[in-house]
């Protein structure tokens, strides 16, 4: 049997499984296989291509870049055969698999979304942070991913959806709650609510802080907008989240001069372009 062949058999499938757990025996379970029988399988299908699929890195197991380019052919292939089966039998209304962070789900995209299942078409969202997003995208996991901060890298197309600047929340009878603006001098001496030591956020904000010469306290440690917004509304301490973030009663935004604004963009591979057109339309169109 030819390398072609073996990708048009039911090897590849059994691939795409395989490098979604990265582990032959929760593989071969999902497949209904005993996991001797999925290594024959994988095994035949690197001879075939002439090539290595996976290597050990300690106890786990590592996809090699041949592994990764099959997987992400055979994750694809296996969308295609969805949407294929979907069209065939009059249901033209292929899943639109999403990764993106909690807050951009929630204040970013939620109207595209909202959108794009009132139109009947199905959504998987996956949450995952901007490492994860660009893998699941780069799998063929996802059909579209959310980040923010930086572009994607150059190997997916991508174009930025939203840009917002960095608010300080505090409470309405904060003395800084009627500012029109304030600098990051402003903020010392302040208790925050920031993210736990090593997130994103938490980093950036630690640099702008010391670089300003600003001295403060931390006044709880929480991950996600939401979590820090809620802190700040029981009154633990002000907190610095993306102004895109809906406040509840009480509560009041001011933007802080002196960080940077934080952009958002949409990334998707080429291959795929036809699944996310909608939510591009939608995008564009704004809300």
């Amino acid at each position: 049997m030819t390398g072609r062949d073996l990708l048009e058999a039911d090897a590849v499938r059994a691939f795409a499984v395989f490098a979604e757990h990265r582990n032959f025996t929760t593989a071969a379970a999902a497949l209904h296989l005993s996991q001797p029988s999925l290594h024959v399988k994988i095994r035949k299908l690197a001879t075939a291509l002439g090539t290595d699929l996976y290597e050990r890195d300690g106890r786990r197991l590592v996809l090699t870049a041949a592994g990764e380019r099959l997987a992400t052919f055979a994750l694809d292939a296996r969308r295609r055969v969805d949407e294929f089966l979907r069209e065939l039998h009059q249901d033209p209304t292929p899943t639109l698999a999403v990764a993106a962070g909690r807050g951009a789900l929630r204040w970013v995209i939620s109207e595209p979304i909202r959108h794009i299942g009132r139109q009947g078409r199905r959504v998987q969202v996956i949450t995952a942070d901007r490492d994860t997003a660009l893998t699941a995208l780069s799998t063929g996991q996802a059909d579209l991913a959310i980040v923010a901060h930086d572009p994607p890298p150059p190997r997916f197309e991508a174009i930025q959806i939203a840009a917002y600047p960095q608010v300080l929340i505090t409470d309405d009878q904060h003395p800084l709650a009627t500012r029109a603006d304030v600098g990051l001098i402003d903020l010392d001496g302040l208790d925050l609510v920031v993210p736990p030591a090593g997130r994103p956020h938490r980093r950036a904000l630690d640099r702008a802080l010391l670089d300003a010469g600003v001295s403060w306290q931390v006044a709880a440690e929480v991950d996600g907008w939401d979590l820090l917004v809620h802190l700040a509304t029981m009154g633990i301490g002000a907190t610095v989240v993306n102004g895109c973030v809906q406040l509840p009663a009480g509560l009041h935004a001011v933007p802080i001069k002196g960080l940077p604004t934080i952009r958002y963009w949409a990334a998707w591979r080429p291959q795929r372009h036809g699944a996310v057109r909608d939510f591009l339309d939608q995008v564009r169109r704004g809300p």
